[in-house]
């Protein structure tokens, strides 16, 4: 972990919750507010999609979540979400910021979860050692359906990463009857002049220890080869089956684009 660059898990944790877990952390998130006022929104956005796609996933009967990228802990953890809904559910967190693993770590500690939760240190452009770790083996059946949840980690994965591979062997990996939900960050539908503010916001990511990548809707598709989108496919975050009004005029609307697919 190295303090002197904010990573994608404290910012997005700092624009949730206003807490700054470095100096550092403060110092660029108030660097990105100034240029992109409403980034606190786009983050209770992703927040509120990994929500609704994880309450969807259990009313489909999936008992077994993955998610990668999971960040600080905060209100709303997957964990919390599946356990309300269904308590004998089981969740394998996966994130690589040594600050997240171990917040996360304390928080299953003394809520005495560790029997159905964990945390591993861990990055998506690992699949196999995240697939192979012994928690994920302890928890999580293979041949069985899993949830799996990739919740705005793909903007920090280059292309050069080769993503496109890294999601084919995760998908290779799950189960018939699996799920999976995604979402990327996005300036190709966005007004001309807010993608210009938002370009000011990514080059400041660039100074980061995760630097941005942003892709198109056709780009963002490819993630799914393989599955079948659940309806309404492919749409900006907010419109993933709402559980109220959309803001049509909301600036943070299109910002970033998500959806569910399903392995058959």
């Amino acid at each position: 972990m190295d303090a002197t660059k904010p990573s994608a898990a404290r910012l997005y944790h700092y624009y949730l919750s206003g807490e700054a877990i470095f100096d550092i952390d403060r110092v660029f998130g108030e660097q990105v507010f100034q240029v992109l006022p409403y980034a606190d929104v786009i983050a209770h956005h992703i927040r509120a999609f990994l929500r609704r796609s994880t309450k969807f996933m259990v009313a489909q009967g999936i008992r077994q979540f993955l998610d990668i990228g999971s960040g600080l802990p905060t209100i709303g953890n997957t964990h919390e979400v599946v356990g309300a809904l269904a308590p004998e559910s089981r969740v394998v967190y996966v994130d690589n910021d040594l600050e997240a693993v171990t917040r996360s770590h304390e928080l299953l500690t003394d809520q005495g979860e560790l029997h159905r939760a964990a945390i591993i240190e861990g990055d998506l452009r690992l699949p196999d050692v995240v697939l192979g770790h012994a928690d994920t083996r302890r928890l999580l059946d293979f041949d069985e359906p899993i949830g799996l949840l990739i919740v705005s980690v793909w903007p920090f994965v280059p292309d050069s990463d080769r993503p496109l591979e890294i999601m084919a062997r995760l998908r290779d990996a799950l189960p018939a009857g699996s799920y999976v939900a995604m979402s990327q960050s996005s300036t190709s539908e966005m007004p001309a002049e807010a993608q210009q503010t938002a370009a000011e916001a990514i080059d400041i990511y660039d100074q980061t220890s995760d630097p941005v990548t942003m892709r198109s809707r056709a780009e963002f598709a490819a993630f799914y080869e393989g599955f079948e989108l659940v309806d309404p496919g492919i749409v900006y975050l907010p419109d993933w089956r709402p559980e109220g009004p959309v803001d049509l005029e909301d600036p943070a609307r299109p910002c970033n684009f998500a959806a569910v697919g399903y392995k058959g």
